[in-house]
């Protein structure tokens, strides 16, 4: 009777012990790379590779032709306190990332003062921005005539430098000026914190959106003199105007960069056939897909983009973060957010 007894309680607990065995996650293949999140490769580098070198110039400041012929002065005066702030933000970027907390540009002085080193925020006039931005327009223009208008820009769209009159009184000349938070704007912090404590030539008033639409629209209807934007953007406008805007500089060359979440590190482009690739919708896409075509890869039979899952930035980083896709291409300082996040959710817990 005991041995019944004993028998039946080894059957319990036997019983009991089998559904949390069920729930044990399955053994995973010692053999499998371990899933972490990298950053495997520097598109702006694969681009240089493959065409003009820096001509991946995502981002510029444009002005409305009417304010130019009126104040050209004024204009001058901006590019020369505008290029300024820019080398202000790569030689001092401790200091400057504050300052472009404090403008309103982006939300974390810690991310900022990671993801500059990685932008490439440059400030490139003249000839060598027309060099590059013809390059990329002709780029864009063969992947999807639309997204810079359906035509290139004519000569006139390229500001040619000029110094500006020492003589001139420009102490009440108003600017409105519009930029764009992130990478595209980091470049205005110095300039906007200098007009803050009256120590700019110019009386500026300084607006700071989300959208590029919104600056467009601000554009259009004269609300902004001079204005930060996508390069694809102002080519855009300039057609959709017949011709009314300029570009004064470049202040972008490049900021985006393939992320990989799994363990196998991708060294070329050539590496992803038989991939999918999450991209953001736009620039992005058009970008990554000039890539693939110069390396060989044929879109959508050797490598998948997709950019409709995650369209936004923001809803790629987020999936990135969360390790939910396997390849994806982000800019600064979505990059460098994700990365954080990542290691954030793989710290060992206290």
């Amino acid at each position: 009777m005991k041995k019944f007894k004993l028998f039946t309680l080894m059957m319990a607990l036997l019983l009991l012990a089998l559904p949390l065995a069920a729930c044990k996650p399955e053994t995973t293949d010692p053999e499998a790379p371990e899933r972490k999140l990298t950053v495997d490769l520097d598109l702006t580098a694969e681009w240089n590779k493959v065409t003009t070198e820096n001509s991946l110039v995502q981002g510029c400041v444009v002005v409305r032709k009417e304010f130019l012929a009126e104040n050209p002065d004024a204009v001058a005066a901006f590019l020369n306190a505008y290029e300024a702030s820019i080398a202000f933000l790569n030689e001092s970027t401790d200091e400057a990332a504050q300052m472009v907390v404090d403008a309103g540009i982006f939300s974390s002085a810690p991310v900022v003062k990671k993801a500059v080193p990685k932008s490439n925020v440059r400030y490139v006039e003249g000839e060598a921005m027309k060099t590059a931005m013809q390059n990329y327009l002709s780029i864009l223009h063969s992947i999807n005539p639309a997204s810079i208008g359906n035509a290139l820009p004519g000569d006139d769209f390229y500001y040619t430098p000029v110094e500006p009159n020492a003589s001139a009184d420009l102490s009440g000349v108003k600017v409105k000026v519009y930029t764009l938070n992130g990478t595209t704007g980091f470049g205005m912090a110095k300039l906007m914190k200098d007009a803050a404590e009256g120590n700019a030539a110019l009386d500026y008033t300084f607006t700071v959106k989300t959208d590029a639409a919104d600056v467009l629209a601000a554009l259009i209807n004269g609300d902004a003199d001079i204005a930060a934007l996508p390069t694809n953007a102002a080519a855009n406008l300039y057609n959709k105007t017949g011709g009314k805007v300029a570009i004064l500089a470049v202040n972008t060359l490049g900021c985006l960069y393939l992320m990989n979440n799994t363990g196998v590190a991708v060294t070329s482009i050539a590496d992803l056939k038989g991939k999918t690739v999450y991209v953001p919708a736009q620039n992005p896409t058009f970008i990554f897909t000039y890539l693939c075509r110069q390396n060989g890869l044929v879109v959508g039979e050797d490598v998948i983009i997709d950019s409709t899952t995650y369209s936004t930035p923001a809803l790629l980083r987020d999936a990135v973060a969360a390790g939910e896709v396997d390849y994806a291409v982000l800019p600064e300082p979505m990059v460098t957010i994700a990365q954080n996040a990542a290691a954030q959710a793989n710290a060992p817990q206290k």
